[in-house]
Parts: C-alpha cells; sequence; structure tokens
C-alpha cells in the first residue's frame, strides 16, 4: 500500500533525504550559533570542537556514499548520538519548547525511516 501512496517509496525516500539533510543541517548551525555567541569561551571553544568533531564523525560513518557507512543498529546509534548532541544544544541555545520540539522531529523522522524501511541500504 505505502508504494502506491504518494508516487511510492521513491517518494518518500527523498523525502526522508531532504528532511535529514534539512535537520543535520540546522544541528551544525545550533553548534556554529554557540560557538560564535557571546558565551564564557569555554563553551565556544567546546561547541567549536563537537561541531568540526560531529562533521567529521559524521561524514566518515554516516554519509550515505561513504565507503565505511555504517549500517543496521550501527547507524542508528550513531544518528541516535548525533540528534541528542543537537537536542543538547537547542535546549542550551533557545529553552525548553525549542529544545523539546528539536528531540521529537528527529525521534519522528528516524522513527518513520526505519518504519519506513527507508535507511537506503
Amino acid at each position: 500500500m505505502i508504494e502506491n501512496f504518494c508516487g511510492g517509496a521513491r517518494f518518500w525516500l527523498v523525502l526522508y533525504w531532504v528532511s535529514d539533510f534539512y535537520l543535520k543541517s540546522q544541528q551544525l548551525a545550533g553548534f556554529l550559533v554557540v560557538s560564535l555567541s557571546k558565551k564564557g569561551i569555554l563553551q565556544r571553544i567546546l561547541f567549536a570542537v563537537l561541531t568540526i568533531t560531529i562533521t567529521l564523525v559524521w561524514a566518515r560513518y554516516g554519509a550515505p556514499k561513504s565507503p565505511t557507512v555504517l549500517t543496521g543498529n550501527g547507524k542508528l546509534c550513531l544518528e541516535l548520538i548525533v540528534y541528542f548532541l543537537g537536542s543538547l544544544t537547542y535546549f542550551f541555545l533557545f529553552g525548553t519548547k525549542i529544545g523539546t520540539s528539536y528531540l521529537v522531529i528527529p525521534s519522528l523522522d528516524l522513527w518513520l525511516m526505519y518504519q519506513l524501511n527507508l535507511q537506503g541500504h
């Protein structure tokens, strides 16, 4: 049934990739905002290092075209860690409402991805 809805599985796969890219770029933007904000020097350094580390780890183990891409439970664990760190950043930056929203949206995204089998592997 899902294959016939809104153009089939390809539609859902493209929709997932677009939303996933958007969520991850917003997360990195949040890390970058904290690292460039008027917070203490230690917090700015921590978030700058976190931004670079997450970008490099994701490029190596999370990017779909990477030769060392994780699959299955390893990929799920990597995504949960990355989204959790992003949620903490949004809690830190904007407070409870935005932080909770950012926690709910990626959680729903991950749940749908694994329910609809859209991991791309």
